[in-house]
């Protein structure tokens, strides 16, 4: 009888426990990790959840905030345009991606995508206009297709019970770094912005990207050996072409 009563016991302790293990996540990332492969040419992350019935919905993806040193062009002697200085840039990620569904607040989409960033971002150069080259930056890295602020679409399904789901496509650029994502979501309600969740994303290279890198960095010496053969031979090769080519016109 105590065996029965103990297992009992049991079951109503891990119950709960299972029924939590159960439930869905709050968000949900296909494909779950980024392969950067030979054909790599940017792909298209979906994004699903559920947001509170009413709410307008924003996802965004981000890396780790990264260092930047880059160069500050500007004329010489007021004629000559040249580097001039040199400007870091921290607190900046690689990539920063955002989508929002058609009803979210302007001043919601500034605080949480490239505006907002802006304030995150720290310039460090001997020029006293910090702010217009944290402005420049972001031009460049718009330009790059790595920051954009209409980087998807957000569309929601039925209402059911106080929730409208939601599935949001960033398309990512083809210019990904290996490394670690982050894939946020959130809820904005009556000026209110609430986090509806966070989700790991990591890109890592496979195939022919990922033998070079691994001989670059880990064997340079073998990789520089075979990168001077190959260039030798592509060169010989072109050379016997372009000679055969000119004896056969004459």
């Amino acid at each position: 009888m105590r065996r029965v009563l103990l297992l009992l016991t049991l079951c109503c302790l891990l119950a709960p426990a299972s029924a939590f293990a159960a439930e869905d996540p709050a968000l949900a990332v296909t494909p779950p990790a980024i392969r950067i492969g030979a054909l790599y040419d940017g792909i298209d992350l979906t994004v699903t959840g559920k947001a509170p019935a009413g709410a307008q919905v924003a996802v965004r993806l981000s890396g780790e905030p990264d260092t930047f040193h880059m160069k500050q062009k500007g004329k010489a002697l007021g004629v000559l345009w040249m580097n001039l200085d040199k400007v870091t840039f921290t607190g900046a990620p690689k990539v920063f991606l955002i989508a929002a569904s058609d009803g979210l607040p302007e001043a919601s989409l500034d605080h949480l995508g490239i505006p907002g960033l802006a304030e995150r971002i720290t310039a460090e150069a001997k020029s006293p206009d910090k702010a217009g080259l944290i402005k420049e930056f972001l031009h460049y890295q718009r330009a790059e297709k790595l920051y954009k602020d209409h980087a998807g679409t957000v569309t929601f399904g039925p209402e059911a019970d106080g929730m409208r789901p939601f599935t949001a496509v960033l398309h990512v650029p083809s210019r990904l770094s290996p490394g670690a994502y982050a894939v946020e979501a959130f809820a904005v309600a009556g000026g209110t912005e609430t986090a509806l969740g966070e989700v790991d994303v990591a890109a890592s290279f496979v195939g022919i990207p990922a033998f070079m890198a691994n001989m670059a960095f880990n064997h340079g010496l073998l990789f520089g050996v075979l990168a001077s053969i190959i260039a030798i031979l592509g060169g010989f090769i072109i050379g016997q072409l372009c000679s055969g080519s000119k004896s056969g016109a004459h």
